[in-house]
């Protein structure tokens, strides 16, 4: 899966209707272009053009699978369920933070836990001692944050 940053809305993978056709093709399961532009064409005036455009891109990305139809359309899937997309795209962009920062962004991390959520640190913490404890079960010091 190729992650390619949208650059028009700092920090976002996405864009926002990159997002909305995400969002209504998890829940639809399956849609045309026409069935996800009745969807994601309520809130703004989007043309079938600029829908069908980035459903096709979405499917380079490997977002998207599609299926032709005897019509000649297309009827397009969510390549991976909500769940496995966020997974896979996080451990990607984690992995790529990590190579490029190194202990530097695990600090900011820690930190961003800390300020959003405490007890996500808690189950970080948690979860480290278990990798650790696996990893090497002669050393039972717990992992310090």
């Amino acid at each position: 899966m190729a992650l390619i940053r949208n650059t028009k809305k700092k920090g976002q993978l996405l864009g926002m209707l990159e997002k909305a056709i995400l969002e209504a093709l998890w829940q639809r399961r399956a849609g045309t272009v026409r069935d996800i532009l009745q969807i994601v064409g309520r809130r703004r005036d989007l043309a079938y053009t600029t829908v069908m455009t980035v459903m096709t891109r979405m499917t380079e990305k490997g977002y998207l699978s599609r299926e032709e139809l005897p019509n000649g359309s297309f009827i397009y899937k969510p390549a991976y369920d909500r769940d496995a997309f966020y997974a896979k795209t996080s451990r990607v962009l984690f992995g790529e933070i990590l190579r490029n920062f190194g202990s530097v962004a695990i600090a900011q991390f820690v930190d961003v836990l800390e300020e959003v959520d405490p007890r996500q640190l808690e189950e970080l913490r948690q979860k480290l001692n278990r990798s650790a404890s696996t990893a090497d079960q002669n050393d039972s010091r717990p992992v310090a944050l």
